[in-house]
């Protein structure tokens, strides 16, 4: 194939333009509201986002030289009236392979700078660019013939690797504003359908919903699901003021376990979690529970509004990372789909609390569905991740770890 020459690449990214905006003009006023506008944004981002073309170095133990006929083209000067202008010789071909990555359809695309002069003959198969130099045998005899042909080998490659350039240097231009032109669309989607929101809602208008089928692909750029419904919080979820202020609580109680930690000394998780639940009791008038069974076990912590949503939390004595990833996936398991504000309480007995706190954080930031993770304190992490139980779901969580360590 010639490459670089068989669309303009303007247009096919012009065209990348085009297909987000129509993807995000398909997804319902549910979707556009049910999902953060960060979630919506990196799934787009991963499936509009254009890989540049790296080019390898030479894999030598695929480089192959065979016997063959070749056609060798006659000058005008040496050919009469009736000669030929192609004749077939006796000759080698030699093929080169350059393992490369990246999206190979910027083989096929004029940049916007290309040289006037044209581009090789090239072949690309299984992720290699192959380059072939034919010549009769009677060429390869003498002294400098093999350097002769692989310095024009090199003279091919590198003109291919200079229109590369070219394409990769217009893609990454693209590449570097698509996070923010997704995102402004998607903003002024939302936008408009909360502002019809507005509307159905001042005269009282019920906003038909439609049913989607729980139906999840996996796709190779890791594009996570996305929810298809968009409930109001104040019928379904613990409201933002509500799970606030039972994390208020509870970090002002166990700030108080940090000052006299040797009073907690002989207490284990379940010891400890009951002195939690004495404590929000007496704030929330009894509807604090312990060792509550929802979904695939019994909570640590549970405090459930109406029989709907709740506030689930666990607490967990610190043993390593992965028990910690570990008690994240616990949690989740206790989480029905109304349930998307939860804690996880982790007591650290060790003596090197910050190293804890560093080593907690890098496996809370290494989780495969965590979306965000903001420090809002030394040792309080807030979480946001997509739900393993319910596909789709955004579960806020608090991740807050307490000093129990004394001096004996």
């Amino acid at each position: 194939m010639k490459p670089f020459k068989d669309y303009e690449l303007r247009n096919v990214l012009g065209n990348q333009y085009k297909a987000i905006n129509e993807k995000i003009d398909k997804l319902s006023n549910e979707e556009v509201m049910a999902n953060y506008l960060d979630v919506l944004t990196d799934n787009l981002y991963q499936e509009f986002y254009i890989e540049p073309v790296t080019v390898e170095e030479e894999d030598f133990e695929k480089r192959s030289i065979v016997q063959g006929k070749i056609r060798k083209y006659i000058d005008p000067f040496f050919r009469t009236e009736y000669d030929k202008e192609y004749v077939d010789v006796d000759g080698i071909i030699a093929s080169f392979f350059y393992p490369y990555s990246g999206d190979d359809v910027l083989f096929k695309c004029q940049a916007s700078t290309f040289s006037l002069g044209g581009y090789p003959e090239i072949t690309l198969h299984n992720g290699y660019l192959i380059i072939k130099a034919e010549r009769a045998l009677n060429e390869m005899n003498g002294d400098g013939a093999k350097d002769r042909l692989l310095a024009a080998v090199k003279d091919e490659l590198d003109d291919v690797k200079q229109g590369l350039g070219f394409a990769n240097s217009d893609v990454n231009a693209f590449n570097n504003g698509l996070r923010r032109y997704i995102s402004e669309a998607i903003r002024t989607r939302k936008s408009k359908v909360q502002s019809f929101y507005n509307i159905a809602q001042m005269f009282e208008v019920s906003i038909e919903k439609k049913e989607y089928a729980r139906k999840h692909v996996p796709l190779e750029r890791k594009i996570v699901p996305i929810a298809h419904k968009y409930d109001s919080e104040s019928y379904y979820n613990v409201s933002d003021s509500d799970y606030k202020d039972v994390l208020d609580t509870l970090k002002h109680t166990l700030s108080t376990y940090e000052r006299t930690p040797e009073s907690y000394k002989s207490m284990q998780e379940e010891d400890l979690r009951n002195t939690l639940l004495a404590t929000l009791n007496a704030t929330y008038k009894g509807t604090a529970t312990g060792e509550t069974f929802r979904r695939k076990g019994k909570t640590d912590i549970c405090i459930e509004q109406e029989n709907r949503a709740a506030f689930v939390a666990e607490c967990k004595i610190w043993k390593g990372a992965k028990a910690l990833t570990d008690a994240v996936d616990q949690l989740d398991g206790y989480l029905t789909w109304r349930d998307c504000k939860t804690a996880l309480i982790v007591f650290v007995r060790q003596k090197d609390f910050i190293k804890v706190l560093e080593k907690a954080k890098d496996a809370l930031n290494n989780l495969e569905n965590m979306r965000f993770l903001r420090e809002l304190d030394k040792n309080e992490f807030e979480c946001v991740y997509i739900s393993n139980s319910h596909p789709g779901q955004l579960v806020k969580m608090r991740v807050m770890l307490f000093d129990l360590s004394y001096d004996e």
